[in-house]
């Protein structure tokens, strides 16, 4: 598929047809949000800690949210992903992604 095709297949997780969503979150996992363990080997915060191996999907996941520029329907976002990417519970990992500072090695 070329990178069009994908984008119009990407904007498929805000449909409010569940199953068309869901699949379209498969497809989302399966092209932008694969684990990198080496993406996240050296990143540590400000403070010195260790960044869990979710913080690059989950930086990708916000990223792609504010690109869609559909931001009324980021519950659906979530929904089309939510039981196929367990980055979607990883709650220690967004809560340190929002209480600690960026450290040299990131983006701040």
């Amino acid at each position: 598929l070329s990178d069009k095709d994908c984008e119009h297949v990407y904007e498929l997780v805000y449909s409010s047809h569940r199953a068309v969503a869901q699949a379209a979150g498969e497809f989302l996992n399966e092209r932008l949000f694969l684990p990198d363990e080496e993406a996240v080997r050296d990143l540590r915060t400000k403070r010195g800690k260790k960044r869990l191996p979710n913080t690059p999907l989950i930086r990708d996941l916000v990223q792609f949210f504010i690109e869609s520029e559909l931001h009324e329907h980021g519950s659906y976002l979530v929904d089309s992903l939510i039981e196929s990417n367990p980055m979607m519970k990883d709650w220690e990992c967004m809560t340190d992604l929002l209480i600690e500072e960026p450290g040299p090695m990131e983006e701040g």
